[in-house]
């Protein structure tokens, strides 16, 4: 399951980059009204990117929890 939500994780981050980049990069703000004309499908699409960051980060750092206790015991063998 962490598999599966990290690779929506990383399709709806690299989503979301593009999205940024046209806003942050000045020559590519030119893209930003034809941006706001899309569909609201794909608008949609693009906050389900935001999402997705949210989730990648999510089980990264429930991940990471989880471990936390298995790297103290190993520290403790030593």
């Amino acid at each position: 399951m962490i598999r599966l939500v990290r690779i929506l994780g990383f399709l709806f981050v690299g989503v979301g980059a593009v999205v940024l980049l046209t806003w942050v990069i000045e020559p590519l703000r030119f893209l930003w009204p034809w941006l706001r004309s899309l569909p609201l499908a794909v608008q949609v699409g693009l906050a389900a990117a935001a999402v997705g960051l949210v989730l990648l980060l999510g089980s990264m750092i429930w991940e990471r929890l989880e471990e936390l206790e298995r790297d103290k015991e190993l520290r403790e063998d030593f």
